[in-house]
């Protein structure tokens, strides 16, 4: 699929929706707007892998960029607002339909790992998703996010400790660590 009839595709399926996101960060209708564009001149400026416009993923996806790009105009703006809001979308976005590996995995561990996503703080767990989830390479993410690919690695290796720490904690992984 050429770029520019995926940007179209992209844009007709979720422009509401990363508006309401963008929104719910900015509280300005003018801000939420740019910051719609300024994710698409994101997304245009890179190559990154979408196989399926209309999935779960993708939306998840598109949750991220918009709200890490509203969040730098927030940021060059500085203007107060309330982020609660934002963990319901991301929430919201993720497929909730099983994968071969969760089946594999006891409940008992994704429900861990479910629940430390959602407390974690979203820039730990956005570069784990990233990387993870989505394959991406350090410095797709840092392009992505706007931040160096130093700072990508020191938050995937806070985030990788937060996420063993709360597994270790419920006694899971425990067992393989000791064994090696």
């Amino acid at each position: 699929m050429k770029k520019s009839k995926l940007l179209d595709d992209l844009y007709s399926q979720y422009r509401y929706l990363m508006y309401h996101v963008a929104y719910g960060i900015l509280k300005d209708h003018n801000s939420a707007e740019d910051a719609v564009q300024a994710a698409f001149l994101k997304l245009a400026k890179n190559n990154y892998q979408i196989n399926e416009i209309n999935c779960n993923k993708t939306k998840a996806f598109m949750v991220i960029v918009i709200r890490s790009t509203a969040f730098d105009l927030y940021s060059s703006n500085n203007k107060h607002q309330n982020l609660s809001y934002l963990e319901d979308q991301i929430t919201e976005a993720v497929d909730n339909n099983p994968t071969p590996l969760e089946l594999i995995i006891s409940n008992n561990t994704i429900d861990t790992i479910k629940n430390t996503f959602q407390t974690m703080n979203s820039k730990y767990a956005d570069v784990l998703i990233l990387k993870y989830f989505y394959d991406y390479t350090n410095k797709e993410i840092a392009n992505l996010l706007l931040i160096s690919e130093e700072n990508v690695r020191v938050r995937l290796h806070r985030a990788r400790k937060i996420l063993v720490a709360s597994l270790t904690k419920r006694g899971i992984g425990h067992e393989q660590r000791h064994t090696k």
